[in-house]
């Protein structure tokens, strides 16, 4: 093959592999060249090999002709030039060694490429499958271990719901105890039959005077003067409790109240004295019946019963702290569960059931879910725990915020009715003083 680069002064003629004869020093190039396989790429005379080199300048210049023997002159270049490019290119390269070997050679490569690249796209599919079955597998025992962190159970959020589990229950008793406390002051004031006040104030007051010389009297008062009315000398324990309001419902967290029986407790005596002594110390004197049968009378037993509206409105603040503290229900358990809390923060055993007593009210669990708990180094050391307990107890703390503000939504509505009474009755005062004068006005208008 002759190969002109850039034109140049070259022409190169490469390595020819030349089966040939016998060739004799000085033959001519075209009959060494018939001798040496003409336009065949087949061998000649056996035996026998020779190559040709030349470098030809162009031009046509110096040969030289390798081996010796080959006379190199312009027409068996130009003779070499063209069996080179057509017999021996087109016959030898192509259709012998390309398509007899070479083409076979890369048809066979290209199939086994082909299954060999078809086996590494399986194995990188098989790649891909483990990858993608490594990558499920992990997040499963993501999942899992999620899982397992996020449902272990926090003993702080534990103690938050064993504390709350009567709390419901303890909520209903209390409204139960304000509605019996205000049944109970109405049949009082109106004088219900068989109640203490059915005759009228002087009845009631002499019950409750017994009451106070056998349960409330305190020899020392009055300068020692009481001494002589107390009975056997005053009850050391329920002293004055039907004045101290502080000692018989602001302090204690549970009273034991239970209206729903028929025994009278120490607790429900007290706070029953205490009520007569706040609202209604008088009570009306009771109105014969002869004298309601007067249609003009009638009017004024209405304006008793305003009177008493207007009480049982004051009166219902007191009767719903009251209904607070009453004891609430223990069939959960509540009381072990407080008074261990309460020991955590330094009382003793008998301390704690002393202040939330066995059934302990709305008021005292309150008391601790809203208060007590948070006075307790447990409760922030509880906070070192996982995500998920710790965001589970804000969502119990906002529970709690909603009772509470409840709680003191219903007080907003007590004192807001107290203001309603108040006003409604500095109205009253005006209004007398205008209906005073009404009779008075003189009529100027023209007389007939």
């Amino acid at each position: 093959m002759i190969h002109v680069l850039k034109n140049k002064l070259f022409l190169v003629a490469l390595l020819v592999a030349l089966f040939a004869g016998t060739l004799s020093g000085g033959t001519s190039v075209k009959p060494a060249f018939a001798q040496l396989g003409g336009g065949t790429c087949g061998p000649g005379t056996p035996g026998m090999g020779a190559y040709v080199f030349g470098v030809v300048e162009y031009g046509f210049g110096v040969i030289e002709t390798f081996p010796v023997g080959i006379i190199a002159t312009e027409e068996n270049v130009n003779y070499t030039r063209e069996w080179m490019v057509t017999d021996f290119f087109n016959g030898c390269i192509i259709d012998i060694f390309f398509k007899e070997h070479i083409l076979p050679a890369m048809m066979m490569m290209t199939e086994q490429l082909s299954a060999v690249g078809m086996q590494q796209v399986s194995a990188i599919g098989m790649f891909m499958d483990a990858k993608h079955q490594q990558e499920t597998q992990r997040l499963f025992q993501e999942l899992s271990a999620q899982a397992h962190k996020d449902y272990q159970p926090s003993e702080e959020l534990c103690s938050l719901g064993s504390v709350m589990k009567s709390l419901g229950a303890s909520d209903r008793n209390a409204d139960l105890t304000a509605l019996m406390m205000t049944e109970r002051s109405l049949k009082r004031q109106l004088g219900n039959a068989n109640s203490n006040a059915s005759e009228g104030p002087k009845e009631d007051r002499e019950g409750r005077l017994e009451q106070f010389r056998r349960r409330y009297c305190d020899p020392n008062d009055n300068d020692g003067g009481l001494a002589s009315i107390c009975v056997s000398g005053g009850n050391n324990a329920t002293k004055n409790k039907d004045v101290d309001y502080a000692r018989t419902m602001a302090f204690p967290q549970t009273l034991n109240i239970n209206f729903s029986d028929n025994t009278l407790t120490d607790d429900e005596e007290d706070v029953i004295a205490l009520a007569s002594n706040l609202f209604s110390h008088d009570v009306f004197t009771r109105i014969a019946p002869s004298t309601l049968e007067v249609a003009a009378n009638q009017d004024e037993y209405l304006n008793v019963r305003s009177v008493i509206a207007k009480r049982s409105v004051a009166e219902h603040s007191f009767n719903t702290i009251l209904g607070m503290k009453t004891a609430g229900s223990n069939a959960a358990g509540t009381s072990q569960y407080m008074s261990a809390m309460l020991q955590e923060l330094g009382m003793s055993a008998a301390d704690a059931q002393s202040l939330i007593g066995a059934n302990p009210s709305y008021y005292a669990q309150m008391e601790l879910l809203t208060k007590s708990i948070f006075q307790r180094p447990e409760f922030f050391v509880g906070l070192y725990d996982k995500p998920t307990n710790v965001a589970r107890k804000g969502v119990a703390l906002q529970a709690l915020a909603l009772m509470q503000d409840r709680d003191t939504f219903k007080s907003n509505l007590r004192s807001e009715a107290i203001l309603s009474v108040l006003l409604e009755m500095e109205v009253m005062r005006l209004q007398e003083d205008v209906q005073n004068r009404l009779p008075r006005m003189v009529d100027s208008g023209p007389k007939n």
